[in-house]
């Protein structure tokens, strides 16, 4: 019975009547009438499709999707149902521990085992045609020892087993029919599916499956030269592959050794004309996948010459030809011959250069770029200097990188080699561009010293025709770089960097040089300077707001505008007993703590971002109540002294709000009174301003400085607090304030006569101001 798409039919074969497998190759005739024409197919070549057919058949080998059974209580497995909800269930100690030795059985057994698969591989014009057949044994579940009474019970039921998926091959392969057979007989309960990406055998029963599959797998490259596709893992394997014309056939994955016993032409007559075809045979052994590849047998002896006037010629190419001493002009000759011999390929390459200077480290980013003018290239060979430590190397379709160490390259030079050689391997050839990046460093003795580059990293190859690039030096220390010497590299303007460069620095840059040999030499000295501390956190302004009502009571409001990037907290002394109603973080609220010098500590968030270069800022607001009111008598003088920070401020601005009952004169002390404040839009976002029943300031009026005594006479009562470190109110008995918990926001009232008043500079120091005030007289 075969299997199809369209349901279970027979296949029927082609006109072609012989008796081995090798003669089902030239079943069809229309392949070999597709290659006749080939001239007619050209305009189609370019859409031809081109993949490696790969997997992963790890993630799912041998799992099984049924419910898990513990002393007859049935578990669904909630990892094979996403959309299923969570579900508890409480089992006694026993039963749990069962259950673990149940499930570690079962993970620890492979339920199948494929010991046969053989392969039959016809090459056509447009993909490749598989026939693959698959040995497939599954196996009972173990039984443990406890349920082992029970299952004897059951012997009639013993061919049955969970249900069992199978990875087969790919999903990237087309299937043209499947057969699946049991024991020898047709199998109609099992079947051929999807899972994971992979066409799966799906079975539940427990014995010997025997699988056909006929496939289509794409070429890996337009050249229709290979083909590769992801296989199961089987203890004997064996491949038969046809090619309609006369080629070389190599088995690159897994790695076979060519054997002329393997190969054999055939000639074959279709429609009166003669025709060659390459016949492979071989065992492989156990894989997960298969990569072949063939070539033109008139050009084999032809690539194998060219292959030993490059490997010659790379040996040459370390020699400068106009600088080296001894070189005699006929030798120079037979070198610019050789090189002249292998046109095939042709590469431009540019590399930038990326030299990062460190603290005792000097890491290296070489993007290189290669250009592919003819031909095609699989590999690279890359040149680095001895003292050049390679970290990585990352571009895409890379197979494999190797760095080999400088007694290992084999070069013919007048000198000693002292390069590394980094070989680097590709999955498939490219045609066009190929960009890689290589990560390195050279090691300093010291943070201080003289680095020397003496021939960088460049790339070797005869089929290379030009290489040029550029060079950067750039500073991620507070490290100073001096230019001693160079070669081969011509000093530039860093603008005229390209922006491929200039994207890769995070530093300022240096030293900017251009070369048009990939041989260059760099010499420079790095001084290393000692470490200054510096600011981490800033306020450009702040703003205190106070309010006193005409019974005395205080409300201070302070808002900070902070710019961070390492200070944990921010240190508010106040120099009294206060009561705090609110602390707010960039519009969060923020649970305060106090330290052992009594200092209020908020804690601030890093500033996120930056505008223009500068780190963004974020407020942080403060507000408190003064435990001890003042009292006003009918005439004194009234003092307030507002918080210290540990934060230098820029700008501070005060706004102060006294009862309008009295009459106020000339404040003293370290802030100014002002008109209005220097940088209003910086408070544009309180609500503190602007808000309320508010008198202006008039600090030039007379009425308001006449009353001001000439005599000593007449005593002034002043509420200024000592100096004494302050105590923060914690009365347990209040049922409005709980410690420990995150405060509300609180906006204090604005009302009666606002007097502004500003300060620059305020660095760890308080702000005491003090007014005469006298209570105004009315007349009935």
């Amino acid at each position: 019975m075969v299997r199809t798409k369209y349901g279970n039919r027979t296949s029927s074969g082609g006109s072609y009547d012989s008796d081995s497998d090798e003669d089902r190759f030239f079943a069809s005739k229309g392949p070999v009438k597709v290659s006749i024409n080939q001239q007619q197919q050209q305009q189609n070549f370019q859409d031809l499709y081109c993949n490696s057919n790969t997997w992963s058949a790890s993630n799912y080998r041998g799992k099984v999707i049924n419910p898990i059974k513990v002393q007859e209580k049935q578990l669904l497995s909630i990892t094979e149902h996403p959309n299923s909800k969570e579900v508890k269930i409480k089992l006694p100690l026993k039963d749990w521990l069962e259950y673990l030795k149940e499930n570690t059985n079962k993970e620890s057994s492979i339920p199948y085992s494929i010991e046969r698969s053989s392969y039959i591989a016809n090459v056509e014009d447009f993909n490749v045609s598989f026939k693959c057949n698959f040995e497939i044994h599954v196996f009972p579940e173990p039984i443990s020892k406890d349920n082992k009474n029970n299952n004897n019970n059951n012997n009639n039921n013993n061919n049955n087993c969970d249900q069992v998926q199978i990875p087969l091959l790919p999903s990237t392969v087309c299937i043209s029919s499947s057969t699946i057979q049991f024991s020898g007989k047709s199998d109609d309960e099992s079947c051929i599916g999807i899972y994971q990406d992979a066409h799966s055998l799906f079975c539940d029963r427990v014995g010997t499956y025997n699988v056909e599959l006929n496939v289509l797998a794409n070429f890996l490259t337009p050249k229709k030269n290979g083909v590769g596709i992801a296989l199961p893992k089987a203890t004997f394997n064996h491949l038969v592959i046809s090619v309609p014309r006369k080629v070389n056939i190599d088995i690159v994955e897994p790695l076979v050794r060519d054997n002329m016993d393997h190969l054999n032409y055939k000639r074959v007559e279709i429609d009166g004309k003669p025709y060659t075809h390459t016949i492979k045979t071989c065992p492989f052994q156990p894989t997960n996948y298969l990569k072949i590849q063939w070539t033109d047998a008139e050009n084999k002896n032809e690539q194998q010459q060219q292959q030993q006037q490059q490997q010659q010629q790379q040996k040459i190419n370390q020699i400068d030809l106009g600088s080296s001493t001894g070189s005699t002009e006929k030798g120079k000759a037979a070198a610019i011959a050789q090189s002249k011999t292998i046109e095939a390929t042709k590469l431009n390459v540019e590399q930038n250069t990326l030299c990062s200077v460190g603290e005792g480290v000097i890491m290296i980013l070489s993007n290189i770029v290669y250009t592919v003018v003819s031909g095609s290239v699989s590999s690279f060979d890359i040149l680095v200097g001895s003292n050049i430590k390679v970290l990585s190397v990352d571009g895409y379709n890379i197979k494999r990188w190797d760095c080999l160490s400088p007694n290992l390259v084999e070069i013919s030079t007048p000198e000693p080699n002292k390069d590394q050689l980094i070989k680097v391997q590709l999955t498939s050839s490219v045609e066009s561009t190929f960009s890689l990046m290589i990560s390195a460093e050279i090691e300093m003795d010291s943070t201080s010293g003289t680095i020397n580059i003496p021939k960088g990293i460049r790339c070797s190859g005869i089929e290379i025709s030009r290489e040029k690039g550029y060079l950067a030096v750039e500073s991620t220390a507070n490290v100073e770089v001096e230019s001693l010497t160079r070669d081969n590299l011509t000093l530039i303007d860093k603008s005229e960097l390209p922006s491929e460069l200039v994207s890769m620095s995070s530093g300022p840059l240096l030293l900017s040089y251009k070369f048009l040999v990939p041989k260059y030499a760099l010499s420079f000295k790095v001084i290393k300077h000692q470490d200054l501390s510096v600011l981490v956190a800033f306020c450009p302004n702040a703003h205190f707001t106070t309010t006193c009502s005409s019974e005395g009571a205080m409300l201070t409001k302070c808002l900070f505008t902070i710019r961070n990037e390492q200070q944990q907290y921010i240190r508010v002394t106040i120099p009294h007993q206060f009561e705090v109603w609110s602390t707010i973080v960039s519009k969060k609220a923020v649970k305060p703590a106090i330290d052992d010098q009594g200092c209020l500590m908020i804690p601030l968030n890093k500033s996120s971002g930056t505008s223009s270069g500068i780190q963004k800022t974020f407020k942080v607001e403060l507000v408190y109540k003064h435990t001890r009111d003042f009292e006003f008598l009918n005439a004194g003088t009234f003092g307030v002294v507002f918080p210290q920070i540990d934060i230098p401020i820029s700008t501070l601005s005060i706004s102060l709000y006294l009862p309008p009952d009295y009459k106020y004169g000339e404040f003293t002390g370290n802030a100014k009174e002002i008109y209005r404040f220097s940088n209003p839009t910086d408070y544009n976002d309180d609500e503190d301003l602007g808000g309320g029943d508010v008198y202006s300031s008039n600090v030039i009026m007379p009425q308001q400085q006449a009353f001001i005594p000439q005599s000593a006479n007449v005593l002034y009562t002043s509420n200024v607090a000592s100096n004494s470190i302050a105590s923060f109110d914690t009365n347990e008995d209040s049922s409005s304030q709980m410690m420990g918990l995150k405060p509300i926001k609180v906006n204090i009232p604005t009302t009666g006569q606002h007097f502004k008043l500003e300060q620059l500079l305020v660095i760890s120091t308080q702000i005491k101001l003090q007014v005469p005030y006298k209570i105004k007289k009315f007349c009935c």
